[in-house]
């Protein structure tokens, strides 16, 4: 073989065995278990509590509903410019009434007001299960028709700030 027949010979690599491979893989990848490859990952997650025969004893609530007597109307305050933003309105003439448990409030400062003074009520302390300690009751929120997100926030800023640890949020099943 001569130089310039070496110069013209090209050296190519066979892809068949390369392909054969990948395809393998393939068909290895896709008849696998991979249920049998998560069992022996190591996961540390929380442990089932529900579902069990277990007997849970029940607790007592602080319901506080937020009823919408009036919902106000819109007065719109700036515009929106070319941001393309609607523009920002507050509602003038919107009214709440809150019924803490059977207790009829009007207006925030006595919400906050009737929670602190509960709060306070050596009474209303419950056996916490877990720790054994005394604690306040949980509080369900509850946003009847007409109630909006800051509405219930509110509501939820003057439970947390009268103490209270454990708020959670409910619905009122006559809502449509």
């Amino acid at each position: 073989m001569s130089h310039s027949d070496a110069a013209d010979f090209e050296a190519k690599s066979d892809m068949t065995p390369m392909i054969d491979v990948v395809f393998l893989m393939i068909i290895f990848f896709i008849c696998i278990d991979f249920k049998v490859l998560e069992a022996k990952l190591p996961a540390y997650l929380p442990k089932d509590v529900g579902g069990g025969p277990s007997y849970v004893e029940p607790r007592e609530q602080l319901v506080v509903d937020v009823h919408c007597v009036a919902s106000g109307d819109k007065v719109f305050s700036g515009s929106a410019g070319g941001s393309g933003r609607a523009p920002r309105y507050r509602l003038q003439g919107r009214e709440l009434r809150w019924a803490v448990g059977p207790r009829p409030i009007g207006d925030v400062p006595t919400l906050h007001a009737e929670l602190k003074r509960i709060a306070a009520d050596p009474g209303m302390l419950q056996s916490d299960v877990r720790t054994g300690a005394r604690v306040l009751p949980p509080v369900v929120v509850v946003g009847h028709a007409g109630a909006c997100y800051d509405d219930i926030a509110r509501t939820a800023d003057a439970v947390a700030a009268a103490g209270f640890g454990e708020v959670t949020f409910g619905y009122d099943p006559g809502r449509r």
